[in-house]
């Protein structure tokens, strides 16, 4: 088989004949592809309007300035010179950004398409070929992303009313719900309701609606590759190439663009490829102004929920279809006791100093002294996040008295799933210090969690497998939704404890840290793998990876630990003192890169890890970004310790300005 290259109206063309076809290359004039865009290469960004049912489409109502017209679909003509024998033709095209390489055998995980029904060739009919494509989710329209109807996903309390009447009425059912709550040390209420809701929620997976928001398309550069053959061709090309949503004989779905230009071993002559490596740039920008929607059925304590709703906080429908924030209720663990002295400070005017926090810690020493409690969502959604459609607004809010007085975690969630990209949250977070280099207890996080727990969702196989999320000695499994890659800024020793050192500089610096003398603050950079030790430099304790001129210290603390973590020393005026800061998480198919900055254009690379060392996660994740109270002993050796912090006195608030994916 011959192959020959050659430019062509910016397009790189791949003619491939066989040595004793007749068929020559000029068959085809002047192809032009996705030639309606208003500029071919260009960046474009994501209509959101209807993001949340339909997912993400490409183009989606893109106004093209020149012809005072909107552009649906991506465009490309092609004009045929050989009228004389029979052709055929098909489209494909694939994210170039975030890919695995297309000569490999993974390369089937790419985000790849054709047209949106999956059809085979096309027959050409005529002499100049005008034809059209979109960009647009589950392209491969695989079953497992399909469900009920979007019209049923919108849990009301009347559908959960006629849910615990269908549980009542059926004795057998009826009775395991009673046994469950015995075993859960929930009322027969509570436990209804959890029922209910697992039912309702369970049932969106079950239906033949396609889900396209499930396997959204990746943003960044997109290629488009025309391929033209004859029918003698065409009959040699197998079926699960003509049609992408089919699989091979081992029920593997393949990637034409590996097929057609890396798979050795196939001379089929008549083929002619266009492949044309930038179509378009896509970019997609989360912004305030749609609300927050409120799904408080996520709470532990949904059943005596108050919520302080306006028009764009809420738990209504219109905020269900439209909002692309959501509001994140951490996990409530009652085990994590908080002992918290009596004090209340306001952390923008008191003056609580180092050895006002000693003082305290030696006051209140006996636990009986203390406020006993645990770290807590909001028992009242909206009451402390709000989009004022500049940025949304999340505090922790004021204690007014000590006997009332809680530390509650707030934060929002974005509601779009992402695989892959360039993630940047711009963010104004409250200082985690005072003046006095004290620390205020929170740490503030931006990461990225797994979309969804269902089975659609789950990440890749893993041969060795992955232990269960919270259960690092439960038995292994192989595959699983949970993923979770991680920015937390706190208080803490910028170095892993000493004993872990074989360096006696290290050892000695870090046995003899301090930290409560200085503005420095630890930006903690972690990857949740869950132990599978697939990558081939998998480890235990401290290791060092290089990226380009910079070694990371990253440690997992043994080898059941379920995540590899980097501590990026910073400071407390750096990252807090500017009207915003950038974070952002690069995430790759084989690694991972964490950067923050004052501005997107001058961002400093503080993290690395890559598929040697740790399994990066290839599933739907969602951005988080929250304020929430952290116990010392997460980060050993702690500089403060959460009991001997004050309650807040004063609002602590953050503000988010965009995530953008690109």
């Amino acid at each position: 088989m011959t192959t020959k290259l050659f430019f062509l109206y910016g397009l790189i063309i791949i003619g491939i004949w066989g040595c004793t076809n007749n068929i020559k290359p000029s068959i085809i004039e002047n192809p032009e592809i996705a030639y309606n865009l208003p500029i071919k290469g260009a960046t474009y960004e994501i209509n959101t309007d209807s993001v949340i049912e339909k997912g993400i489409v490409f183009p989606y109502q893109l106004y093209h300035q020149k012809t005072n017209q909107f552009v649906n679909t991506i465009k490309f003509r092609f004009k045929l010179n050989d009228s004389h024998h029979s052709y055929y033709y098909k489209i494909y095209y694939q994210n170039e950004q975030y890919k695995y390489n297309n000569d490999t055998s993974i390369s089937s995980e790419n985000f790849y398409g054709s047209w949106q029904d999956t059809i085979g060739f096309k027959k050409i009919t005529s002499t100049t070929v005008l034809d059209s494509f979109i960009i647009n989710g589950n392209p491969r329209n695989e079953k497992k992303y399909f469900g009920s109807s979007f019209k049923n996903f919108y849990i009301s309390n009347a559908n959960i009313d006629t849910m615990i009447h269908n549980i009542l009425i059926n004795q057998e059912w009826k009775k395991s719900v009673e046994e469950k709550a015995k075993q859960n040390k929930h009322s027969l209420k509570e436990q209804l309701m959890l029922d209910a809701i697992w039912v309702l929620k369970d049932m969106r997976n079950k239906g033949n609606v396609n889900h396209r928001w499930k396997r959204n398309p990746r943003m960044g550069r997109y290629s488009a590759m025309l391929v033209v053959c004859t029918e003698e061709a065409l009959n040699n090309i197998p079926y699960y190439i003509q049609r992408i949503d089919k699989t091979n004989e081992n029920g593997e779905f393949v990637n034409p663009y590996t097929y057609f230009l890396h798979t050795q071993n196939k001379n089929i002559d008549g083929i002619y490829l266009y492949l044309d490596s930038s179509v378009c740039q896509l970019k997609l920008t989360i912004n305030p102004g749609k609300g927050i929607y409120i799904d408080n059925y996520k709470m532990s304590n949904f059943t005596s929920t108050k919520i302080m709703e306006d028009t764009l906080c809420g738990t209504y429908s219109k905020l269900f279809n439209e909002a692309l924030f959501e509001q994140y209720f951490s996990n409530e663990n009652k085990n994590f006791e908080l002992n918290t002295i009596p004090v209340l400070s306001d952390w923008t005017t008191d003056d609580y100093s180092v050895s006002k926090y000693e003082q305290n810690k030696e006051k209140y020493q006996d636990k009986s002294k203390r406020i006993h409690s645990y770290i807590r969502n909001t028992a009242c959604p909206c009451q402390n996040i709000k989009d004022t459609k500049h940025a949304i607004e999340i505090w922790n809010p004021s204690s007014q008295a000590v006997h009332t007085a809680t530390k509650l975690n707030i934060g929002v969630n974005s509601r779009i799933g992402f695989t892959y990209g360039k993630i940047t949250a711009k963010v104004k977070f409250m200082p985690l210090l005072n003046k006095h280099h004290v620390w205020n207890g929170i740490t503030n996080a931006v990461w990225l969690i797994t979309q969804d727990y269902s089975e659609w969702n789950n990440r890749r196989y893993s041969h060795s497998g992955y232990t269960p999320k919270g259960y690092p000695h439960g038995e292994k499994i192989h595959t699983t939704p949970y993923t979770e890659i991680d920015f937390e800024i706190v208080k803490a020793n910028p170095l892993w404890p000493y004993e872990y050192y074989k360096n006696k500089n290290l050892y000695e610096r870090s046995n003899n840290y301090n930290g409560k003398q200085d503005d420095s603050i630890v930006v903690a950079l972690t990857n949740w793998d869950l132990a599978a030790k697939d990558p081939k430099e998998f480890t235990a304790g401290i290791q060092y990876t290089k990226h380009g001129h910079k070694t990371y210290e990253a440690m997992r603390w043994d080898e059941t630990y379920q995540a590899l973590t980097i501590r990026s020393a910073s400071t407390n005026n750096e990252l807090f003192n500017n009207d915003y800061y950038y974070y952002q998480i690069e995430w790759n198919p084989t690694e991972i890169i964490w950067r923050i900055g004052p501005s997107k254009d001058n961002l400093r690379e503080i993290g690395y890890m890559s598929e040697n060392n740790t399994s990066i996660p290839n599933n739907q994740m969602l951005m988080i970004i929250n304020q929430e109270f952290h116990l010392a002993e997460w980060w050993p050796v702690p500089v403060y310790e959460q009991d001997f912090i004050p309650f807040l006195k004063n609002k602590n608030l953050g503000k988010i300005y965009e995530i953008t994916i690109e």
